[in-house]
């Protein structure tokens, strides 16, 4: 009888700590992303990359979505900031909105600003906006080449693809 309580002891034990090991892979391979081996190089030989900042206000989220989504390129890099005067959950919404689309989730090379300073376009605000953007984006990634502050109100007239010509 003693033989038999051992290899039941055996049998269980290994049958739970295979289980529990199932279970960790498992929550570990959804919750964390894995990173994405991306093809884009930079340097001297390769087209430009730019940075981009795109900025907006209170009720500006769904208009800084379309135009990120009209200039949007593997290559570039993107800080997104709503004012001030943007609700945490209108901020919270262009999050999830980013979120929802396969290539931005891939490459991951947009960031939103979380907590915004008061700015204003009369002043100096806006300028220093600007340059603490392109500080930020500096931090984040410096492997682009230019730098490019839209408004939520542009809209792009010519894309990056196949006008490479018009940047060189």
């Amino acid at each position: 009888m003693g033989a038999e309580k051992k290899w039941f002891f055996t049998l269980f034990s290994t049958t739970f700590l295979s289980l529990l090991l199932l279970l960790l892979y498992s929550i570990s391979a959804f919750s964390s992303p894995r990173p994405f081996f991306s093809l884009v190089q930079h340097g001297p030989h390769y087209p430009p990359a730019f940075g981009y900042y795109i900025f907006g206000g209170k009720g500006d989220k769904d208009r800084i979505f379309r135009l990120l989504l009209a200039v949007y390129h593997p290559r570039n890099r993107y800080l997104l900031q709503l004012g001030a005067d943007a609700s945490d959950e209108e901020r919270y919404s262009l999050a999830l909105a980013l979120k929802s689309v396969p290539a931005i989730r891939s490459f991951g090379n947009v960031d939103v600003i979380g907590k915004p300073d008061q700015s204003s376009y009369m002043g100096s605000t806006h300028i220093a906006a600007t340059l603490h953007s392109a500080s930020v984006l500096m931090k984040v990634d410096n492997g682009w080449d230019w730098f490019i502050a839209l408004s939520a109100l542009d809209y792009p007239l010519v894309t990056q693809d196949g006008k490479q010509f018009l940047f060189v």
